[in-house]
């Protein structure tokens, strides 16, 4: 399995490679996009894509983790520590989706897509990777700390930012008397050396204690000190190797812990969706997975209709008071998110701390909403819209979103955009969108030039005249955005439109 999923990260890899030229002009369209943000960040990824290129150009990668890694080696001299991480992920994710428009203008296979993807994914794992390795388990430290082989007074956890040493975490043992404001006053603690840390540490902390004995050990990314209780204690080698072994063993145990729950939530999101056979069983499918898997209680979903661009609700998981399919709303009457539309990728989920931020005051008082996300359902590879969904974790309830979170609601988003995509025809008519995407003559006409008729041939089965059939098939092309008649046709098809 791991080598059919190398091959394709390494076919992604060469696309990337093949279509840098029309992908580069993609992410200039992208930028202007992307003007709301912060421009470091931007200009940060556009060196890192000039960098990615200008090594895919003078060297070949047998992995495609070789090339991954050497991003991420890249990425850490400049950020030691990862502080806009989500912000990131979704430029990531955000690259993902420019690549995958080249890849449909020139006609590219499902394969193809799929191999950009598996390498964008492996790509955000590393990053997930990268934050995990900076994230400390207050438990698991505590549990060093008091270790009866090595008895110590407390334990530091430093980062090295900035050719500066800075105390990132502290952990005292159970006998120390030190209280919780002394620790925070000493997580906020950096010098030029480490030897400097360590004695402002022991005066702190172990203030009566005039020779404390304090050992390093390097870990990573970052060094633990450890301050040990009897000062006349001698710590071997292998103690100390012990010691930074169980350390890195954690933080590895915690990075796949948290990799598999978010990659199996998509996984099992995936599969929950395949059952769907309908546009009633795919919007249902959909909000109750969001909720299944992802830490969410209530969901609701609305198909975005770019016609009248507005939203239609049209299923909800778990809401108690009333319904939202009587809901349409124009976007113009959220101004916050109406910019966001305009601005941002269409792929990126947002988190509203305060849904009055945002949303009508009816609407956040006959639901009682407090902190909500608001994800689109986006399929990447048309570059559309075609849903957004609305969770939260109950009534009036406030909460934060993790970054795993984040990362898993953009697959989710994703997954759930191509899914409606294939009913999105039955779901407009269904739930009373918009107008019917195709005539029943239009659909008539496609479904001829589908079967292999010409023109004339299907003018003469409708008892038509061909320059009406022409214009039928204009007007096709046009409403499916396609770029001729087979194209419309292979669309139509996805899209259940004709049989």
């Amino acid at each position: 399995m791991e080598h059919k999923i190398e091959e394709l990260a390494i076919r992604g890899l060469f696309l990337l490679k093949e279509y840098e030229k029309p992908f580069l002009k993609e992410w200039t369209s992208l930028k202007k996009d992307l003007r709301g943000w912060e421009n470091n960040l931007i200009s940060e990824f556009e060196s890192m894509i000039v960098f990615g290129f200008t090594n895919l150009s003078k060297t070949t990668f047998v992995s495609s983790n070789d090339f991954i890694q050497l991003l991420v080696l890249k990425w850490q001299k400049h950020h030691p520590e990862f502080v806009d991480d989500f912000e990131a992920i979704f430029l990531i994710s955000a690259v993902e989706n420019s690549f995958h428009k080249v890849l449909k203008r020139r006609n590219a296979g499902f394969l193809d897509h799929q191999a950009v993807q598996v390498f964008f994914t492996r790509i955000i794992d590393k990053v997930l990777r990268t934050q995990l390795l900076e994230y400390q388990d207050d438990k698991w430290l505590k549990t060093l700390v008091n270790l009866r082989t090595v008895p110590s007074n407390w334990l530091a956890v430093i980062r090295n930012e900035k050719s500066l040493y800075k105390v990132s975490k502290v952990v005292g043992a159970e006998t120390l008397p030190a209280n919780e404001q002394l620790i925070t006053m000493c997580e906020g603690l950096q010098a030029n050396e480490l030897e400097d840390l360590s004695t402002a540490l022991s005066r702190l902390l172990t203030p009566g204690q005039e020779l404390s004995q304090i050992i390093t050990i390097p870990c990573l990314t970052e060094t633990l000190m450890i301050c040990i209780k009897d000062s006349t204690d001698t710590v071997t080698v292998e103690q100390i190797e012990t010691l930074r072994k169980m350390y890195l063993k954690q933080m590895k145990l915690n990075h796949l812990e948290s990799e598999l729950e978010w990659k199996d939530a998509t996984l099992l999101f995936q599969q929950r969706l395949i059952q769907s056979q309908s546009a009633s069983e795919a919007v249902k499918m959909i909000t109750q997975g969001l909720v299944d898997y992802l830490p969410f209680s209530r969901c609701a979903l609305f198909i975005y209709s770019p016609g009248e661009h507005s939203g239609v609700g049209v299923h909800a998981h778990n809401v108690n008071t009333g319904s939202v399919q009587h809901i349409k709303e124009s976007i113009a009457e959220f101004p916050l998110l109406r910019k966001y539309l305009k601005h941002f990728s269409h792929s990126k989920p947002i988190f509203i701390e305060d849904a009055a931020d945002i949303l009508p005051a009816k609407y956040v008082r006959d639901y009682s909403l407090k902190s909500l996300v608001v994800l689109p359902i986006y399929v990447p590879a048309e570059n559309k819209l075609i849903g957004l969904a609305i969770l939260d974790r109950g009534e009036n309830k406030s909460f934060t979103v993790n970054n795993q979170t984040l990362t898993a609601l953009i697959k989710f988003g994703q997954y759930g955009g191509e899914l409606l995509n294939q009913y999105y025809e039955d779901a407009v008519q269904l739930f009373g969108v918009q107008h019917a995407l195709l005539t029943i003559r239009e659909r008539e006409v496609l479904k001829l030039i589908a079967e292999g008729a010409s023109i004339n041939e299907a003018a003469d089965t409708l008892h038509l005249s061909s320059y009406t059939v022409r214009d039928y098939i204009s007007a096709i092309i046009h409403k499916l955005d396609a770029k001729n008649r087979t194209d419309a046709a292979v669309k139509a098809l996805k899209m259940r439109l004709i049989q």
